[in-house]
């Protein structure tokens, strides 16, 4: 019998298939943040053993999965702690709450980030096969659950490189954007970052593409914004497919549930956003009957 005290604990190993996806976009602001938490939560809802990794110094990942400073609670093990050696990934992994010590969200667990992560590209100058140092972390939670999301900063240096790397065997990369041309011009530079890293690390094994596009804070009728509207058309065909529909709709049901430390589709189950992202959860396969077919 599953209780609420069961998803106090981290999933048991059991040599399950375990999806890798990646959220990054080399510019800021581009809904990566509230997608990661959103799909994961929905994911959950689902069904599903869900960690979201946060690779990201600002932490509000950790802030919508309810917890406001990771760095400043001596009980909670940071992401900043796994690389500084004082703790494996698995040892840092807690679960996500519906706000600050509110109750446990059942499936879906949370590597909190730190603001010392900023520092990441320093640590590493002088460690070996830098880039490969988030493989080096993930035999401790692979198994354990269905999907494992990572949540990038906004830029392409170490980090992000690092997480694309996290599994040797297969990452999902998900490019999160806005319907604006900064965005479509910053898939671009993830194209080509895509293909150096593939280029170096080829021998390996590496094969790096774009899998999935989400479109967030999406205008609902052109009177809302031509250019945007426009932006999100040549978006839908540059890309074809790999765009995920729907968009996601710009909402104050967005910006309420990050005040509530709470994902968006456990805050307003019934809004658009959250409505949205589970469409979006369903045609990326992140439901239980994908999983047991």
């Amino acid at each position: 019998m599953t209780t609420p005290d069961t998803f106090l604990q981290i999933p048991a190993n059991t040599g399950r298939e375990t999806r890798v996806i990646v959220a990054v976009n080399e510019s800021g602001g581009s809904v990566k943040t509230t997608s990661v938490s959103a799909l994961a939560a929905a994911a959950a809802t689902e069904g599903l053993l869900v960690l979201a990794i946060e690779a990201d110094s600002q932490r509000d990942l950790a802030h919508i999965l309810g917890y406001d400073d990771p760095d400043a609670d001596e009980n909670i093990a940071t992401l900043w702690d796994v690389v500084d050696g004082l703790a494996t990934l698995d040892e840092a992994v807690i679960p996500a709450r519906r706000g600050e010590g509110g109750p446990v969200v059942p499936g879906l667990w949370l590597v909190p980030g730190s603001r010392r992560l900023k520092e990441l590209d320093d640590k590493l100058s002088g460690t070996m096969l830098r880039e490969m140092w988030f493989s080096r972390l993930m035999p401790a939670v692979m198994g354990r659950f269905d999907v494992i999301f990572i949540d990038c900063p906004g830029d392409l240096k170490l980090t992000t490189k690092g997480a694309l790397l996290a599994d040797k065997d297969r990452v999902e990369v998900m490019a999160c954007v806005k319907s604006q041309e900064k965005e479509a011009r910053a898939l671009t530079e993830l194209e080509s970052t895509l293909t150096e890293m593939n280029k170096a690390f080829g021998p390996l094994g590496i094969n790096l593409g774009i899998d999935w596009i989400v479109i967030g804070e999406s205008v609902s009728h052109e009177s809302q914004g031509k250019v945007y509207s426009d932006s999100e058309a040549q978006l839908r065909e540059a890309y074809g497919q790999l765009v995920l529909s729907p968009s996601v709709r710009r909402s104050t049901k967005v910006a309420e549930a990050y005040s509530a430390q709470t994902a968006i589709p456990l805050y307003a189950p019934a809004s658009a956003p959250a409505i949205e992202y589970r469409g979006i959860a369903a045609g990326m396969g992140l439901t239980k009957e994908t999983f047991t077919a």
